[in-house]
């Protein structure tokens, strides 16, 4: 957690979700009110464009709230009744967002960016307030953990630095999966061997299941979302075994037409 004179620039996960929520609502605030004159010339069907466009704009917003709700500490089953729809529609439905907010570093800016989380909220308190007199002066700032709680930022800066370190090593596993799957796939379309593709699968196995302990550590690290990193886990070590179980059928293979070669030349040089 890098710091700022001001305080800390890179705030705690929660915090970075809710302003990054803040900031989206202030950003199609702003869109929407560009809706409002009559322009008489504009072109045919602009408005319905633009409208749609506003419409993506409230869907992308909602993946936010999910992911502020998740960093809060609500269930899925909570989130999925105030969706209105079963908690399996909701997972399916939001859950990526979710993992591609924890893998990008769950923050509002990234790592080597030198905005500051705190003044983007600061920032968001006189947009808010000067829309209004009524409206209270810090909004947005006032109610964040940084704020109301500022002894807390060693300890949120180890666990970030923790799970940071974690999702680079499955960024790292990550690289090396994509090219095994290639090499797969070529191997399977020039007829390959079978034990060379029982090689490659093998290795598939392996790095799933070091993909698989990472998640794993990951639910110590980012408890709140702990529930997405055992769903990946789960995924990786089912991967995990689908590659050994396919590599053992090559390998069965590789062997059996090994024996019947071995057995047809022995007839053969008894012939």
């Amino acid at each position: 957690m890098t710091d700022t004179p001001d305080g800390p620039r890179v705030l705690s996960p929660r915090d970075e979700a809710r302003v990054l929520f803040a900031y989206e609502v202030e950003h199609l605030r702003r869109k929407a009110l560009a809706l409002l004159p009559v322009d008489p010339a504009a072109p045919r069907g602009e408005r319905l464009r633009r409208t749609l466009a506003l419409k993506q704009m409230v869907d992308e917003l909602v993946e936010h709230a999910v992911v502020a709700e998740r960093e809060e500490g609500t269930t899925w089953s909570q989130v999925a009744a105030a969706a209105g729809i079963s908690k399996q529609a909701a997972h399916e439905r939001w859950t990526g967002g979710v993992n591609a907010w924890a893998a990008s570093g769950r923050s509002l800016f990234s790592r080597d960016s030198h905005h500051s989380t705190l003044d983007a909220a600061q920032q968001l308190d006189r947009v808010y307030a000067d829309h209004d007199p009524e409206h209270p002066q810090h909004a947005v700032s006032s109610g964040l953990d940084a704020v109301r709680f500022p002894g807390t930022a060693a300890a949120e800066a180890a666990r970030r630095e923790r799970a940071t370190g974690l999702h680079a090593r499955l960024a790292v596993l990550s690289k090396q999966i994509t090219p095994a799957y290639d090499e797969w796939s070529r191997l399977n379309d020039v007829g390959a061997r079978p034990e060379a593709r029982a090689e490659v699968l093998t290795r598939l196995a392996v790095l799933h299941e070091e993909s698989a302990a990472l998640y794993e550590e990951l639910t110590g690290a980012e408890p709140e979302l702990a529930d997405e990193h055992r769903d990946s886990a789960e995924q990786a070590r089912r991967n995990s075994g689908s590659r050994r179980e396919h590599a053992e059928l090559l390998a069965d293979a590789a062997r059996t037409g090994a024996a019947s070669a071995g057995a047809a030349q022995g007839d053969g040089d008894r012939t």
